[in-house]
């Protein structure tokens, strides 16, 4: 199981969750995803990973409650609350170049 260590209401249908993920927080990369489900018999939901922060063991998602799952995290999840699934992370890592100014 894993815990919703935050969560913050964004909008009335936008919303954040900070989960208690160690393993995911130390081997996620910016653009990677994780896969959630809350229940059994619960569907899976991609959802983006907004933040990772690895010495907290946080993973931190934004939700938009659109459909019947996201709503359901939206109206009985709490802070505190646990759900049954968050596998991840999943997905190709985003590369990003380094830029530097060029010379005139």
């Amino acid at each position: 199981m894993y815990r919703i260590v935050r969560r913050e209401a964004l909008t009335p249908t936008t919303f954040l969750w900070d989960v208690d993920a160690p393993d995911v927080a130390a081997a996620a990369h910016a653009g990677q995803f994780v896969m959630v489900r809350l229940h059994d018999g619960a569907e899976r939901i991609p959802l983006t990973i907004a933040d990772f922060d690895v010495a907290a063991g946080t993973v931190t998602v934004v939700v938009q409650a659109l459909g019947r799952s996201t709503v359901e995290m939206r109206d009985r999840y709490q802070e505190g609350d646990t759900f049954a699934d968050f596998v991840g992370p999943l997905g190709m890592p985003t590369e990003i170049e380094p830029v530097s100014r060029s010379e005139e």
